[in-house]
This record gives C-alpha cells, structure tokens and sequence, in this order.
C-alpha cells in the first residue's frame, strides 16, 4: 500500500499444509507427516529521496522435518517438528551512483527445532533453539563505466538458546545454551574487482576472509580462520566468442573449508586453474 510518495506498507500471509508420505521399500515401511502452518509478514518502506529507501519487516516462516527435497523422511525425522524461523529486520538502500548502490541491514533470526547433529551420540541429531544476530552491508555496481566492485562484510553471531537433551544424565548432550552454531563465522569478509582496460581485456582480483568456527555446535573442535586470494583474466574473441581464465587461491594456501563433525573436517582446495569458453548465438 503506498500511504504517501514516501512511505509504502507491506503485509501478508502463506498458509502451507504439508502432508507428506514416504514408502521404504527396502523394510515396505510407510511412513507420514501432516503439518498445517501460517507464516505471516509485514514490512514498512521509507523513502525520504528517490535513490535512499529505509525499511523494517518481520516474518515467519517454516522449512517441514523432511528437508526442502520433502524426502529425508526415515524414523526419526517423522518425529521431528517443523523447524520454525522467526526474523526481525531493518536496513537501508542506498543508489549512490546511478549503477552503484549500498544496502546495509541488521537482523535478529530465531529458529526453533533446529535439528543438528550431536558428536556425543553418533547417528542422532537433538532439536535446539538457535539465535542470530547480525549484521550485513555490501556495496556493488560500477564506480567508473571501467571499475566494477563488489565488497561485503558480514557479522554473525549465531548461538544455541535451548537444548531439550541438556542435564538429563544419559541423555545429556555437548551442545549446551551459549555455543556458537556449527560453521559460522563470527566475521566474513568478500571483495572482487574488475577492471576493463579495454573492450578486448579485462582482469579481476578479489580476497575473502572468513574467521574462526566450529565443526560441530559442541564447541570442541575449531576451524582456524583464513584468507583466500582469487583473480582472473577475460579476453572478448569477437562478438559471439569470449574466454577467461579463473585462478582460485592463487598462493596456495591450506585451509579448512567445512565439516560433517569434529571427526569428519574437509580441507579447501589448493590452487585450481579454469579455462573457460563461452559463446552466444
């Protein structure tokens, strides 16, 4: 609803019945879930200037326990609730440039019956609470009709608010109120520019940075943070033809990308050269 030129509100709601039913052939086991859920939303849009908009939304939403393939049914995530995500937002849009612009936000993310995996227990997964808070800001476009940019940085602090299985002897689980979720870093950081010298040439460089996580959200096993430089190099054939080249971690440094758990961590690829082809018709 545009109230005035500069004020617009927003409003909704989703209604999704899952009635979900997977047959094991392997066992002839049938398994079903039937969850009936209401997601709201309601935003407000500020806009004092043509190019500068301000804004605040709230919503919910939920994601069902079979995942969003709807397939992960097996006998324990039919007993799962629907995992519930409940998001408070406010930001700012900025064209500084006609083809640049700056979009800053900060959030709160509450997500209820997330399920994770627990070390402690092997093949099992405990439904907690996480919380988080953050903060986003990103400026992309072109700063000359040569220098295109992108530059982001992101703080996120996301920590388990409740664990059902906590103090409960043998049931008892690591992931206690006040870990960190697993992989996520308090600190990220991207840039990439590229520059067109020419309508032939063009070239690209770009760091990212991420700090410090952990592998599961017991706390007991962290990722070291680190730096990854990347580049490449485009060349225009003619006006159908165009190749370029990728180098990712150009100086070929050892890191730890991700982990399926504090035994099961995955480094990240050394130095990797693409050669690309790409043609339009």
């Amino acid at each position: 609803i545009d109230v005035t030129r500069w004020l617009q509100l927003i409003g909704g709601v989703r209604f999704d019945r899952f009635d979900l039913s997977v047959l094991d052939q392997n066992t002839n086991t049938n398994l079903n879930r039937v969850d009936n859920l209401v997601s709201p939303q309601a935003a407000i849009v500020i806009k004092p200037r043509d190019n500068l908009s301000f804004y605040g939304v709230y919503s919910v939403s939920y994601l069902p326990a079979s995942g969003d393939q709807f397939s992960a049914f097996n006998n324990g995530t039919v007993l799962l609730d629907p995992q519930g995500f409940e998001n408070k937002e406010v930001g700012v849009k900025w064209n500084i440039l006609p083809h640049l612009i700056y979009t800053a936000a900060v959030y709160q993310l509450d997500r209820t019956n997330a399920p994770l995996t627990d070390p402690a227990h092997a093949g099992f997964s405990v439904q907690t609470n996480t919380r988080v808070r953050g903060f986003e800001n990103e400026l992309t476009g072109y700063i000359t009709d040569a220098w295109q940019t992108k530059l982001g940085y992101a703080y996120t602090d996301a920590k388990i608010t409740a664990n059902p299985r906590a103090g409960f002897g043998a049931g008892t689980s690591n992931i206690l109120v006040g870990n960190r979720v697993q992989l996520v870093p308090l600190h990220q950081i991207s840039l990439w520019n590229k520059y067109q010298f020419d309508p032939w040439w063009g070239a690209g460089v770009g760091i990212i940075y991420f700090s410090d996580s952990f592998a599961s959200s017991d706390d007991l096993v962290k990722l070291p943070g680190f730096w990854r430089v990347d580049a490449a190099l485009y060349r225009k054939i003619d006006e159908n033809w165009r190749v370029q080249v990728n180098v990712e971690n150009i100086f070929d440094k050892g890191y730890w990308a991700s982990a399926d758990g504090d035994n099961n961590i995955s480094p990240g690829q050394g130095r990797t050269v693409r050669l690309l082809a790409v043609a339009k018709f």
